[in-house]
């Protein structure tokens, strides 16, 4: 099956979220915060293709076929699928048929007084008999089913938006998997530049040494930076090693160098301002807060059937019999023989009703129970309320902070960057010494560090606010899919050696 083609019916199982994020805010004027109109919206081109299972949306694919957490939350969709069909059962007519086909031997053997007379008896007989019972009933009155059946229907949309929350539970798991690797590429990445620039740093102390225009503190400065950078990236090289190890789980295969996001991946404000709109929208389309919703509903369809199960039940019973026998009397004592045929046909038609008296107190215990289950699910939904307005508020506060962040952390590698420039050039005319230049160094790499890790928090945030509004789709991987580009041969040596 094409890729595209595939991830466009895995579209299609969220269309509710889907029609959500359709008519619900967006990220900026571009209606979202990754798409870019010069890029269509389909499946990557020919040379993404290639490497399509180390990009966002091929690792999405993979995940969609093996991860078993997605498999578990099917399977519990289809349980519950039938919950509405096995409750509508005990409203719809009962229909059975019994046949019975026996063969019966006995032997009698006695006596008995006729006035002074002792007489013998001796008999044997058999019978042969055959036939079947045909039955219908259909309940005309029945509260407690009818109650149960309407649970059984909350049950079962309850099953439905769950297996959605799954679904969109799948796409965060992915995208936080992903980006956690691209995290630890990147602080790889600058940990291996600031190793390298601190390597050249302690040659060129080393060489100014040797020749006597700097003291061996300066020396002892610069191998201490080196060593700790070493360190450093030997660090960041195991954290790359377990976040490829957390992805395969997902996926069920290794993965390589994954696509990075491209340097103009933009880094915007949501639209529209406020949190308010974004909290209106979770109140509409959250799938937990629906998934709390159909749990309540179908405990209090469940507490008024029990409270309903002390009510009289009435049905309509209507039977056939029929019965085919043949009795074989044979008297030893006179040595005779009766052959008594028997044949039966009997249609009946009953009108019953049938009401509890009691029950050693199990229907009242059900009841109360029922009842206690639906207040933990009434409570359950404000909780789940409160959590969903909590989430929302704070993730919007956190991709406002991430965009802010993202731009001062910009700025920052520049200023760093120009007072690294102003050390070296210090230091080399003799105004500053080695330990100014190590720090402005380690700042320089820090700024680019941290840079990174704005830019993939506002990713993750924003696919968490996306969660908590309903409106993450896998539409989202794919338009963000875009957004990445083939890892460079610098990228690609950053591959973690560890546990191999």
């Amino acid at each position: 099956m094409n890729r595209a083609l595939a991830l466009a019916i895995s579209i299609l199982s969220l269309s509710a979220a889907t029609t959500a994020s359709e008519s619900g805010p967006a990220f900026s004027e571009a209606q979202g915060p990754w798409v870019d109109q010069r890029l269509p919206r389909s499946a990557p081109d020919t040379e993404m293709t290639e490497a399509w299972d180390n990009t966002l949306a091929g690792v999405y694919e993979l995940a969609l076929n093996n991860d078993p957490m997605l498999a578990m939350a099917e399977a519990s969709y289809r349980v519950g699928l039938e919950q509405r069909k096995i409750a509508r059962a005990a409203l719809l007519p009962q229909a059975n048929i019994t046949y019975s086909d026996s063969d019966t031997y006995s032997k009698s053997r006695g006596q008995f007084a006729i006035g002074t007379f002792i007489v013998e008896n001796a008999t044997n007989s058999g019978q042969d008999s055959d036939g079947y019972v045909a039955s219908l009933t259909q309940p005309l009155f029945d509260l407690n089913a009818w109650f149960t059946f309407r649970s059984g229907s909350e049950l079962t949309k309850q099953a439905e938006a769950t297996f959605k929350q799954a679904q969109q539970d799948l796409i965060v798991r992915v995208s936080q998997a992903y980006f956690t690797v691209l995290r630890a590429a990147a602080n790889l990445s600058a940990a291996q530049a600031q190793e390298a620039a601190l390597k050249a740093q302690l040659e060129q102390v080393q060489q100014r040494f040797d020749v006597g225009l700097v003291a061996i503190t300066d020396v002892y400065d610069a191998q201490a930076a080196f060593d700790t950078a070493v360190a450093d990236r030997l660090a960041f090289d195991a954290a790359k090693s377990v976040a490829l190890e957390a992805l395969s789980v997902l996926t069920g295969q290794s993965h390589a160098a994954l696509w990075p996001l491209k340097d103009s991946f933009p880094v915007v404000d949501p639209t529209p301002e406020g949190v308010e709109a974004w909290l209106d929208f979770a109140h509409q389309y959250n799938v937990d807060l629906q998934v709390a919703e159909l749990g309540k509903d179908a405990a209090l369809a469940g507490a008024r059937a029990a409270a309903s199960a002390h009510l009289p039940r009435v049905s309509l019973a209507v039977q056939r019999t029929v019965n085919d026998a043949e009795t074989d009397q044979f008297n030893v004592v006179e040595d005779g023989a009766v052959l008594v045929p028997r044949e039966t046909d009997q249609n009946s038609i009953a009108l019953n009703v049938t009401m509890p008296l009691f029950a050693g107190g199990r229907i009242s215990a059900q009841r109360r129970e029922a009842y206690a289950r639906f207040d933990a699910q009434a409570m359950n939904l404000e909780t789940t309320r409160r959590q969903v307005r909590q989430q929302t508020r704070a993730f919007y506060i956190n991709v406002k902070r991430d965009v802010a962040r993202t731009r001062a952390r910009a700025q920052a590698i520049k200023s760093t960057q120009a007072a690294l420039d102003a050390a070296q050039t210090g230091y080399e005319v003799g105004t500053r010494n080695v330990v100014d230049v190590l720090i402005a160094q380690r700042a320089v790499y820090s700024a680019i560090r941290d840079h990174a890790n704005s830019i993939i928090d506002f990713v993750q945030d924003v696919i968490a606010l996306k969660r908590q509004t309903g409106t993450l789709t896998p539409g989202d991987m794919l338009t963000l899919n875009q957004w990445l580009t083939a890892p460079d041969a610098a990228l690609a040596s950053t591959q973690s050696t560890l546990g191999r």
